[in-house]
């Protein structure tokens, strides 16, 4: 069936009818045809011109502000990914250094949903067990905002701190999954990713904090990088012995 545009269009305002022949491509020919012929037939202003133009040019405009908008948001992000995007042989680590911060915001966000998760199934539970592990989370809320202030305003104390907690976790976390897999011959939750990437993540932070040039952006010598992870090593250890014998195994 053949649409009568002219029906359609002839009680069209005059604004209407200009929108339609100033944007063609919007509209079929036929249309295009019949508004541009009511218009012929009628008395246009001058006002009613400028209108429709002002109309149009609102839109580009906007179109071209979102555009801009969404250019400079993704610029930032670009830059701020650039080491992790376009990685290079030169670290720059006040880059490196605010991605290390999201990441630490982002893993505290997920252990505090964790923590209120498992707080809130406990609460509702008559004869639920408390946990070491559930202890050390909520220990973990504590520090990490000094942790995260400190490397924020580059004190040397951010860096000790950041690297004795991953260290901690990398030791841990290895003898802890290691014992689970020699014992039962099995891997945790029978997936080899979740055995080997939280090691291997955290195994990736401590050689990334131990790079001069994260520790010397940091003010950390190479003595007190090695007394940091001697200390770090030796203090895990002994916890782990001490876990190890009052389990009475």
């Amino acid at each position: 069936m053949n649409l009568d545009f002219y029906q359609l269009y002839k009680d069209y305002s005059n604004t209407d009818l200009l929108k339609i022949v100033k944007q063609p491509g919007d509209y079929q020919p036929a249309a295009v045809s019949i508004a541009t012929q009511i218009l012929h037939e009628r008395q246009i202003t001058p006002e009613e011109i400028l209108y429709v133009d002002q109309f149009y040019q609102d839109i580009e405009s906007s179109k071209r502000a979102k555009k801009e908008k969404f250019d400079t948001v993704k610029n930032k992000a670009t830059g701020f990914l650039e080491p992790v995007l376009y990685p290079t042989e030169k670290i720059e680590p006040t880059k490196w250094i605010n991605i290390l911060l999201l990441v630490i915001a982002i893993q505290y966000a997920w252990t505090l949903f964790n923590i209120l998760k498992r707080l809130i199934n406990f609460l509702k539970c008559t004869n639920c067990p408390f946990f070491i592990t559930d202890f050390a989370d909520i220990l973990t809320l504590l520090y990490v905002p000094i942790i995260f202030i400190l490397v924020f305003k580059k004190k040397r104390w951010g860096w000790i701190l950041l690297f004795a907690d991953n260290l901690f976790a990398l030791i841990s976390g290895s003898v802890s999954q290691s014992y689970f897999f020699f014992k039962y011959q099995s891997i945790p939750n029978g997936d080899l990713t979740t055995f080997i990437l939280p090691i291997l993540i955290k195994l990736a932070f401590v050689f990334f904090l131990w790079r001069n040039e994260i520790s010397n952006y940091f003010r950390v010598t190479i003595e007190t990088k090695k007394k940091t992870a001697l200390i770090a090593t030796g203090g895990t250890t002994l916890l782990i012995l001490i876990l190890f014998l009052l389990s009475g195994l």
